[in-house]
């Protein structure tokens, strides 16, 4: 298995939510880790506070621009003269159907979800391979199952998966590990204005596991992506067994 151990992690979105708590269980694990968020958050501040400014580092910018991901790596690299661990958490909703969409919030999507890969990846690449990294990227089940009135979000969660797939086949040989976890219903900010009856919904009729997820089962499953040293190009669905039922 992987050793987390003093090495560091880049997480972007890792000032809350599901970025967050994977930050918190790499550093448990004994990583150092720089979170990056276009702002600050109380629960950033407190891992910091609780882990030590020697090991969390708050990195605000905004990865959607490619000069602003490719140097949030390249100064925790140098801060810290490693990169070992890169994960993409950034994102948020894309509500609107084709028809109601905007061209600009269709751009937007690709710009936040999927083009800081690229910026990222290839910032990270040489300090990925001198000794074997890990990334990951969180998709969502919307990126392989169809919903309703999200067809960017739909559509920029699903191609992370097939570039997953690339960058794990074209780096191999350097001992570079690329994975992808895609979480279903998480309560997280994200879902801050699902209606109780929406809720109610999901956990009689399209949640085998009968509840919502949480951050630490997210978070627990990426540990394992991240760690386990032969899986790569692999995606760890972690919904409760929604995206396999057939429902109303």
């Amino acid at each position: 298995m992987y050793d987390v151990s003093d090495k560091l992690a880049v997480i972007t979105g890792g000032t809350r939510g599901i970025g967050l708590e994977i930050a918190r269980h790499l550093l448990t694990a004994g990583a150092k880790v720089v979170v990056n968020g276009r702002t600050s958050t109380a629960e950033a501040e407190q891992l910091q506070s609780t882990f030590g400014k020697d090991r969390v580092k708050i990195a605000l910018g905004d990865v959607s621009k490619p000069a602003e991901a490719t140097s949030l790596v390249e100064d925790a690299a140098n801060a810290f003269g490693r990169l070992d661990i890169l994960i993409h958490s950034a994102g948020g909703p894309v509500p609107g159907s084709v028809l109601a969409l905007t061209a600009d919030s269709w751009m937007d999507a690709f710009d936040l979800h999927v083009h800081p890969v690229f910026h990222l990846f290839r910032a990270a690449h040489p300090w990925l391979a001198k000794e074997g990294g890990s990334v990951l990227l969180i998709s969502s089940v919307a990126g392989l199952r169809g919903c309703p009135n999200s067809v960017a979000y739909q559509t920029v969660k699903g191609a992370l998966i097939p570039l997953a797939k690339a960058l794990a086949f074209d780096n191999a040989s350097a001992g570079i590990r690329v994975n992808v976890v895609a979480p279903g219903i998480i309560r997280t900010r994200f879902h801050a204005q699902m209606s109780d009856a929406a809720r109610d919904h999901n956990i009689a009729n399209r949640i085998l596991l009968r509840r919502e997820g949480n951050t630490s089962d997210v978070a627990e499953g990426a540990m394992s992506m991240i760690c386990n040293e032969f899986i790569t190009g692999e995606v760890l669905t972690i919904d409760g067994g929604m995206s396999m039922r057939v429902t109303a």
